[in-house]
Order: C-alpha cells, then sequence, then structure tokens
C-alpha cells in the first residue's frame, strides 16, 4: 500500500559548473534553491514523483509529461523521486543482505543457484580474486530468486514511466528487462569504481537487436542514500546524442578501471575525448528514487570512500511492439 502523503512534484536546476568544482575525481554536485512545480496528468501516475533537470531546460510551473520528454531526449537522463515505496526497499535490502550471507566465502566470481556473484578484486576484474572473502562488486539476475527484486523488474510503476516518458517516440506499449542486478560499494571500500561507459555496448545479441529496432531505457534504484561522497551514480548528459563508443572501449571494460581510463587518457594530447563531460551530474539520491536513463549515455562512479553503504538496482528494459 502506497503512503498517502501526497508528494507534490518539484523540479530544480543543477548547476553544472558547481557539479564540478571540487578538485576530487568524482566531486559533488549542489542542488540550486530555485524550485518549480511540476503537475503531470494523472494517467501518467508521475504526480508524486520529484524530477531533477539542468538549467537548459527545466520543467516549469504547471508541466506535464511532454516537457518530461524533452528533458529526457535532450539531456538522456531524468530524475523520479519515491519510485520504489519504503516496504519495498526494505524488502530489497533484506534480499541483498541475502544474497551476500551467501556469498560470504566467495573469494572468486561465480554463478550460484541463477544468481552471478561477481567479486570485487584489487583491480575492478571480475577474472581476479576478491580482495577478501564475501567482497561483491555486482550480484546479476538476483531477480531469479523471486522476491523483492522480481517485484522491482515487475513494477508498473517504472513502466508507466518508461513507456510515458522515455519511450513514447517509439510507439513502443510493451517491455522486457533484460538486464537486473545490484551495483554493491561496501564502506570504505578497496575496490575500484566504475569508469565511464555506456549499457547499449554490452546488451546481448537478442536484446541488442531489440534495442536497435524499437529502443530502451535503464534504470537505477537507490537502496541507500547516493551521492557524491560515497560512490553515487554520475550521468554525462546529452552524451546519447554522440554515438557509441569505440568497440575498443566494451572489450577493455572488465571493471578494470586503470585499462579503460588508459583509452579515455586524452591529457596533454590533440587526441578527442571518448565523452564530453560537460554537463556531468551527480544526482543526490534517496532510497528510492531513480534515475531513468538512455542506455547510450556515458555513465560511471567512483569509489566509495566514506563510512556509508551505497547500493543500486540497475534494470535495463528493452521495448517491443504489438504485432
Amino acid at each position: 500500500v502506497h503512503p498517502r502523503m501526497a508528494h507534490r512534484a518539484l523540479a530544480s536546476a543543477w548547476r553544472v559548473a558547481e557539479a564540478c568544482s571540487s578538485p576530487r575525481r568524482y566531486p559533488g554536485s549542489r542542488r540550486s534553491p530555485s524550485l518549480a512545480r511540476a503537475r503531470l496528468p494523472a494517467r501518467c501516475r508521475l504526480s508524486r514523483a520529484t524530477v531533477e533537470t539542468l538549467p537548459s531546460g527545466w520543467v516549469e510551473e504547471n508541466a506535464d509529461a511532454a516537457s518530461l520528454r524533452e528533458h529526457y531526449e535532450r539531456e538522456g537522463w531524468v530524475v523520479v523521486r519515491g519510485v520504489a515505496d519504503a516496504a519495498l526497499v526494505d524488502a530489497l535490502h533484506a534480499a541483498t543482505d541475502a544474497l551476500e550471507e551467501e556469498a560470504k566465502t566467495f573469494t572468486r566470481s561465480r554463478r550460484h543457484r541463477g544468481v552471478f556473484f561477481e567479486t570485487q578484486s584489487a583491480s575492478g576484474r571480475k577474472s581476479d580474486d576478491a580482495i577478501r572473502a564475501g567482497a561483491l562488486r555486482k550480484i546479476g539476475s538476483p531477480s531469479k530468486r523471486g522476491g523483492a527484486f522480481a517485484a522491482l523488474v515487475r513494477s508498473e510503476r517504472i513502466r508507466d514511466i518508461a513507456l510515458t516518458v522515455c519511450l513514447s517516440e517509439t510507439n513502443s506499449t510493451r517491455i522486457r528487462c533484460a538486464v537486473d542486478q545490484v551495483n554493491t560499494k561496501a564502506p570504505f571500500s578497496e575496490g575500484s569504481g566504475f569508469a565511464w561507459h555506456q549499457d547499449a555496448s554490452f546488451l546481448k545479441p537478442l536484446a541488442r537487436c531489440e534495442f536497435d529496432l524499437f529502443g530502451g531505457v535503464n534504470v537505477v534504484v537507490a537502496m541507500d542514500v547516493s551521492d557524491s561522497g560515497n560512490g553515487g551514480f554520475e550521468v554525462l548528459g546529452r552524451t546519447h546524442r554522440e554515438g557509441e563508443a569505440p568497440k575498443s572501449l566494451r572489450d577493455a571494460y572488465d571493471g578494470a578501471v586503470e585499462s579503460v581510463s588508459a583509452l579515455q587518457n586524452v591529457a596533454g594530447t590533440k587526441k578527442k575525448p571518448l565523452f564530453d563531460e560537460s554537463f556531468r551530474v551527480c544526482p543526490a539520491l534517496l532510497p528510492g528514487d531513480a534515475v531513468f536513463f538512455h542506455p547510450m549515455l556515458a555513465h560511471g562512479s567512483g569509489r566509495n570512500a566514506s563510512a556509508r553503504r551505497r547500493r543500486i538496482a540497475t534494470l535495463w528494459y528493452v521495448a517491443h511492439r504489438e504485432g
């Protein structure tokens, strides 16, 4: 049962210059004090959502789903608050704790009872030994165990937002989840972050074909508070319009930030960067908040050097058409 408290839909501008002002590699973003309420049609089931946008086109008073679509199409991402309610977030925590307990003796990445446990190595490569027994980087396909993650994958709210805001131009009426996983970052993590990448490059052939034909959308649901202080999820706005990065980036990407960074490092050269960081943002997320983003949008995150946990559920959807 959803709480009856009325959540007003708000839209706030992000100051991109401030977001990149910190000397740290993964700086934080500050929120502008300016807020404008956005009213959305009831049929979109978005009237209780808070939507984050960039200064170049933020949602004005009485904005509808069309304004959200415009922002998503331009920037490649949008934040929607409270996509998962407190009860579901608690259930996701319990399910993740159970999976981590199951993997507490694992020292190498392995599949167990349908779920893939990717251990956290010092390099970030899933083929290397874990930094300690039970240290995890990702948990793949947790929905195969049913329960909370299966409920999240089937969420009507997520599907409504995906089809109404992110995929309206494709005329798609159905989506399926091609990938579901949990990205975990323990406190004071000794492991690596996630270098800039595009998820579309990692889709399996059938899902990639569906994406190319009908489109898709990816969703990150925060299970803990996520911000720049604990290795929060970051997006490079507008990079979804730049096309796909060279195959060499995908082939080098095995979680090994060092090898990927070598491809992306253009300091002191005339080589064009793989991704434009002009519209880089690290949204501050509360548990249950979600980032809807284009599968071609470059994104990543840094190490979690804080005393806080940072877990996010990641869902990759591809679209279908009837008939």
